[in-house]
């Protein structure tokens, strides 16, 4: 797995159309986004939000159940979800 293929499964996450034939529900949309910060910018910074801001609070969540993963674990994670999901919904994939 290379940066290269991250960099084209980030972007093809981003241009997924909401009609498309692959949706993400929120739990898949937050495991890409802590895979992301996590392979980014390594572990999660700042402090818990409140649990009254509850989009803040569960992508930090998310980001925070990363703790300690490095960054290409972190981008190859990424990539294999995003082949996994894209099988099973019989659009796959591929890097």
């Amino acid at each position: 797995m290379s940066a290269a293929d991250f960099d084209k499964a980030v972007e093809y996450v981003r241009s997924l159309p909401k009609d498309g034939p692959v949706q993400l529900d929120n739990s898949k949309k937050l495991e890409f986004y802590a895979l992301f910060k996590q392979a980014t910018e390594g572990d999660v910074k700042g402090s818990q939000p409140w649990a009254v801001q509850i989009e803040a609070r569960a992508k930090w969540d998310a980001w925070n159940a990363k703790k300690g993963m490095s960054s290409d674990d972190a981008k190859a994670a990424y990539v294999k979800s995003l082949i996994e999901i894209t099988k099973e919904k019989g659009a796959a994939w591929t890097p």
